[in-house]
């Protein structure tokens, strides 16, 4: 696929210009020969990301990685985690098992190790290629997450806290003045996700208290902490401590967290209502769920139906809500498009996307203009590739979000017949009358924790600490 690009490539690099990229003499010799070797993709490899090049190199990197055997020497490697910095590892995420097996490179072992863990037949082999990596890498943070969340998969608990653990360690210790803020930004967030990953374990294993001490370790200004509202609410469910898990569930109405779409929110909502025996709280819930949502799942069920695998069309619908905002009134599409463009992975790979479109425009100021097109042509490709990657993951996180709406449905659905039962049963009749609300004295709370009234306004430093003083009725 890249191979046509790089002949043209090698006809013009004998009068490649001095201006445009260092100096590639050794390169140029070493393409002098007919045919093309992985010596010689290794030799653009090299020269492409000393020019600061880096999707330039990305095909032909994929080409070493295709042709080659041998494991990558130092500074291929160095160059190779040059590279993987400013791209991100998406690009080679999508090569096919056989070619990732050919090199003992870290950085590959870290990338196919990814790969495998996505299937639950290969989680092993996932585990044996990342604790493989060496410990000195740049990638071993990014490993001790993933081997942490494999052995979670597998329910080996100690394993899993102790990977996080390391996890944790490393990418805090590894915060220094000699990367770059990029790197700082993503070592920090990996940091952040392994505090998450422990209180997963926890909360798995129903330790709910120290799951709930480990999920206040993560600061509200982390861009994670949003997501992680639902869990603590869950926690607090399993703790019986229903009123918190209101007050937790409540954040989310905030403004400020207007951009988070998850059905679960409400299920939870009316189940813990269930739970207290508020049985017109819980079905008012279920039935709003259903007047709000069911004809535009079904309108979602039918988009995905339809485009299937064209990515090219979840990448258009992204590019134009973020061009114009508002898609025609349709409430659920906007708001899943807003939520997934403010995922962290999404913005990486956007970035990512973003800057080969300027390496595009760099090297449309090469002055060599046969070397110009060969260049264009292999860029664009690597663009193309980029292009599909981000419509890939619009269309996957859409996918999953239909598996909530669908699942949400299905627990809604419990809920309007247990009210219903419990109406037969008459253990709570739906008369009307007023009740009392709530009473302080309702709210579990320790030495650290104080009352304050919630007057329907949401304050920074407040959002996540608000409890409910609802009494049961059970």
């Amino acid at each position: 696929m890249f191979s046509r690009n790089l002949k043209i490539l090698f006809i013009v690099l004998s009068i490649f210009s001095m201006d445009a990229f260092a100096d590639l003499n050794g390169a140029a010799r070493a393409l002098s020969a007919r045919g093309s070797s992985a010596k010689e993709y290794r030799a653009l490899v090299l020269e492409l990301v000393d020019a600061n090049f880096y999707y330039s190199a990305i095909p032909y990197m994929k080409e070493y990685m295709a042709k080659s055997r041998s494991r990558l020497d130092a500074r291929l490697e160095k160059a190779f985690d040059k590279m993987l910095t400013v791209t991100g590892t998406k690009q080679f995420e999508v090569l096919p098992i056989r070619y990732l097996q050919k090199s003992s490179s870290d950085n590959i072992k870290y990338i196919l190790a990814k790969k495998l863990l996505r299937s639950d037949k290969t989680t092993k082999t996932a585990i044996k290629l990342a604790e493989d990596i060496n410990p000195n890498h740049p990638v071993y943070p990014y490993a001790t997450h993933l081997l942490g969340a494999a052995y979670a998969n597998l329910g080996a608990k100690n394993n899993a806290l102790k990977n996080y653990e390391d996890c944790i360690r490393t990418s805090r210790s590894r915060q220094s003045n000699d990367i770059t803020n990029v790197q700082k930004v993503q070592l920090r967030l990996n940091e952040e996700y392994c505090v998450l990953g422990r209180a997963r374990v926890k909360f798995a294993d129903r330790d709910y208290k120290d799951a709930n001490l480990i999920y206040l370790d993560i600061q509200k200004s982390s861009p994670i902490w949003p997501e992680i509202l639902i869990e603590e609410a869950w926690n607090s469910y399993y703790l019986k401590n229903y009123n918190r898990t209101l007050g937790k569930l409540v954040t989310y109405k905030a403004p400020v967290l207007d951009y988070i779409f998850n059905p679960e929110i409400e299920v939870l909502n009316a189940l813990t209502y269930l739970k207290m025996c508020l049985y017109n709280d819980a079905k008012k819930i279920a039935d709003d769920f259903y007047s709000e949502y069911l004809k535009p799942t079904s309108n979602l069920r039918l988009i995905l139906r339809r485009k299937k695998r064209d990515y090219g069309y979840f990448y258009r619908l992204m590019a134009d809500f973020e061009r114009v905002g508002d898609r025609g009134g349709n409430k659920l599409m906007n708001t899943l498009l807003k939520s997934i463009s403010r995922e962290g992975a999404y913005k990486e790979i956007k970035e990512s996307y973003v800057q080969a479109s300027e390496e595009l425009a760099k090297i449309k100021k090469v002055g060599n203009s046969r070397l110009r097109r060969a260049l264009l042509a292999n860029l664009s490709e690597v663009i193309k590739t980029q292009r599909d990657v981000l419509g890939a993951f619009v269309k996957g996180r859409m996918v999953g979000k239909y598996a909530d709406l669908y699942k949400a449905f299905e627990g809604m659905s419990y809920i309007k017949l247990e009210v219903l039962q419990q109406r037969k049963q008459r253990l709570y009749r739906f008369d009307g009358k007023k009740r009392s609300r709530g009473d302080v004295k309702y709210i579990q709370r320790n030495e650290k924790q104080y009352f304050w009234d919630f007057n329907g306004e949401f304050w920074a430093d407040e959002l996540g600490d608000y409890v409910f003083a609802l009494k049961s009725e059970c």
